[in-house]
């Protein structure tokens, strides 16, 4: 049974989005409608927050000031539907997940489509990573992200290993984005149930500025159709409400055959990346607890 902060939230939430289906689809009126919602979560105290450049992209790097054993660094990759959200709108997020995990969390700005569409946010991360596996190569480091960012972080993994790279040692995917197509029957089946995404906006305002001219079946688009063999272990979070349900039941179940050791966990009545409402509910606060505990099993 859901919490009194989850029910709660979830009415909040499906009254505020209940016309996403008719709503602006403009980029710029979802960067402004993730910032704003963001901005009410609260950053916690005894972090440090450093900005810098890798090559032309901008990176946060937060520090756990508590942290006094710093054997583990994370890199992880903002979702937004690849055309919003930014290091800042998941601050409060990223902060928490370094002080879980006692660790460096490095958060690169990538670019966004429509004006930067597919590959350019890949490559933006991509070049992070190469400097990140660099700075932190006598750590267990790891990989991971929601939403978009999800989906990033499993093409970044394809990438690098194309190119020779080191792949994390373990990769963390919440609510992933992984099919660009939109080919699963949770896009029918859950449209109208997820309370954040209906399937027309994710692909009117967001999948089709993404994809641009290129094709939806390239699996550093479309993760899905990538091959899974040879990646670390995985965690993967997802709620049975939500549109993008079937893009992690099928890359989980791929994973496995191809022997990936993955670990997961559906949030049941719970809505698309429901870890980012921490500290305000309960199902939240947990997931980061189960992952956490998770990343210092290996």
């Amino acid at each position: 049974m859901l919490s009194v902060q989850a029910r709660l939230a979830r009415h909040f939430l499906d009254l505020k989005f209940k016309k996403s289906k008719t709503r602006d689809h403009h980029p710029l009126t979802s960067r402004k409608s993730l910032a704003q919602g963001m901005k009410h979560m609260p950053v916690p105290k005894g972090i440090k927050i450093i900005q810098t450049h890798i090559g032309q992209v901008p990176v946060e790097i937060i520090r756990d000031w508590s942290a006094t054993k710093n054997s583990k660094a994370m890199m992880y990759i903002h979702g937004g539907g690849y055309l919003s959200g930014s290091p800042e709108t998941h601050r409060a997020f990223t902060a928490r997940l370094a002080i879980e995990l006692q660790c460096e969390v490095w958060v690169p700005d990538y670019r966004l489509a429509p004006e930067h569409p597919f590959p350019a946010g890949l490559h933006d991360v991509a070049e992070v990573w190469e400097a990140f596996i660099k700075k932190q190569s006598d750590k267990t480091i790891i990989l991971g992200g929601e939403s978009a960012g999800g989906g990033l972080s499993l093409a970044l993994c394809y990438l690098a290993r194309e190119r020779g790279l080191r792949l994390p040692d373990q990769l963390y995917l919440q609510s992933p984005w992984l099919d660009i197509r939109m080919a699963g029957e949770s896009y029918k089946r859950n449209d109208g149930r997820d309370i954040l995404v209906s399937s027309y906006y994710a692909e009117h305002g967001f999948a089709r500025h993404y994809a641009g001219a290129h094709a939806r079946t390239d699996p550093l688009m479309s993760p899905l159709l990538g091959d899974p063999t040879g990646l670390p272990p995985t965690y993967v979070q997802v709620s049975d409400t939500e549109i993008f349900e079937d893009d992690s039941r099928s890359f989980v179940e791929k994973a496995r055959n191809a022997g990936v050791n993955v670990t997961f966990e559906v949030g049941h009545g719970l809505w698309h990346a429901w870890p980012l409402f921490a500290p305000f509910i309960p199902e939240s606060n947990q997931a980061i607890k189960r992952f956490g505990k998770w990343v210092r099993r290996f």
